[in-house]
């Protein structure tokens, strides 16, 4: 990440205290973008997907080529079909963080498998990477309007998702291609929330991990 980025505030949903993060401007600069950011780009364009069974899709494109699922997560395909992609931070400014990474006890006592980042309702979210539409539209299972998005870094199957998303936020289909830096929706607040936030939750091979410190270490 460049050089200026260096420290961000964390104000928790009950608590505020401080913790560092590499995607902060300087104390006292103004907000910047994150270097290396793909211009927002509306897409059609899809690969060959059949049926992807992922939990909370609205639609689904159907397609003449059928990709093998390579782990239990839903949605996923063959990442032999993706190009390596670099990240980079799901907003164009700085952005406080909220409810981190595990075990937690409020708002819901449960293991917490994303980070939590404040933000106006109806700022833009940006993918974090290339890759393939793998979920899209409103999910049952607390996320609301959401997408998740199926990448490939270092040789290795990577899903962000990005839930509590305004309504209708975006009109993606299962199977669409993605560029880093596309607009993935919108803040918002529906699902299991309790205020205007983007969930991002990452999962590396089918198993969550800690969102910011992962994308630190692939970043463009």
């Amino acid at each position: 990440m460049a050089s200026g980025i260096a420290v961000l505030s964390v104000v928790g949903l009950i608590g505020t205290f401080a913790l560092p993060s590499p995607f902060a401007a300087t104390p006292g600069s103004a907000a910047t973008s994150i270097p290396g950011q793909a211009l927002v780009v509306e897409t059609d364009t899809s690969i060959g997907v059949d049926a992807l069974s992922s939990i909370g899709v609205v639609e689904i494109q159907a397609a003449p080529i059928l990709p093998s699922k390579v782990n239990t997560e839903q949605g996923t395909v063959d990442i032999s079909q993706l190009a390596e992609t670099k990240l980079r931070y799901p907003f164009d400014q700085t952005m406080s963080l909220t409810d981190g990474f595990g075990y937690r006890t409020e708002p819901v006592a449960q293991f917490h498998d994303a980070q939590d980042i404040a933000a106006a309702n109806g700022t833009p979210v940006r993918t974090i990477g290339d890759g393939v539409v793998t979920e899209a539209g409103w999910a049952s299972d607390g996320c609301g309007f959401g997408l998740k998005v199926q990448h490939k870094v270092n040789g290795q199957g990577l899903t962000s998702r990005y839930c509590h998303m305004e309504l209708d936020s975006h009109n993606y289909r299962v199977g669409d291609l993605i560029n880093s830096g596309d607009q993935a929706g919108r803040v918002g607040n529906t699902g299991m929330s309790f205020g205007s936030h983007l969930h991002l939750a990452l999962r590396l091979d089918g198993e969550p991990i800690d969102p910011l410190p992962y994308i630190n270490s692939n970043a463009q």
